[in-house]
């Protein structure tokens, strides 16, 4: 991998959406987005930073690696937990069509939340993913990210 350089007024670009997540949603869901839809995406960079906030935040490393496989440890979510992964789950994964954030999650997670709170975590998500992309096409080296562990470096496990 041949790291490529990313000017700070491009980084920069991507973090409103972040803060916005940030300043709307409690932390934990916040971290639930950030977490899951890096583990799909896979950016080594992007894994390492959102491990090391969970930690720092005071997640356990068991628990992040449930919230990157939640569907292999569904049962261990609370039903809003599950609701907010499966949020990030339908952002990440985009099928082949429109209507990836199907009518039925949408009516359940406005319902458990209202719909600006639910924006909030759209705007995340779509943050995040933007982050993960810019990560893997800039190769950015995920040993360079500040208060990484060995756990942090670790590649995710995508489901």
């Amino acid at each position: 991998m041949t790291p490529r350089h990313v000017p700070n007024e491009i980084i920069d670009m991507f973090y409103p959406p972040m803060q916005y997540l940030r300043e709307n949603t409690d932390p934990d869901h916040a971290h639930l987005v950030c977490v899951r839809a890096t583990a799909v995406n896979g950016c080594p960079v992007c894994t390492a930073i959102h491990r090391r906030n969970a930690r720092e935040y005071g997640w356990s490393e068991d628990y992040i690696l449930k919230v990157e496989q939640w569907t292999r440890h569904a049962r261990e979510f609370s039903e809003t937990e599950a609701l907010v992964l499966e949020l990030a789950d339908a952002l990440t994964e985009l099928e082949d069509t429109p209507e990836s954030l199907s009518e039925d999650l949408w009516e359940r997670a406005t319902e458990a939340f209202g719909e600006e709170y639910v924006r909030a975590l759209i705007v995340g998500a779509v943050g995040v993913n933007s982050f993960n992309r810019l990560g893997i096409a800039f190769q950015q080296d995920p040993k360079k990210v500040l208060r990484v562990t060995e756990f942090d470096l670790a590649p995710a496990d995508k489901r």
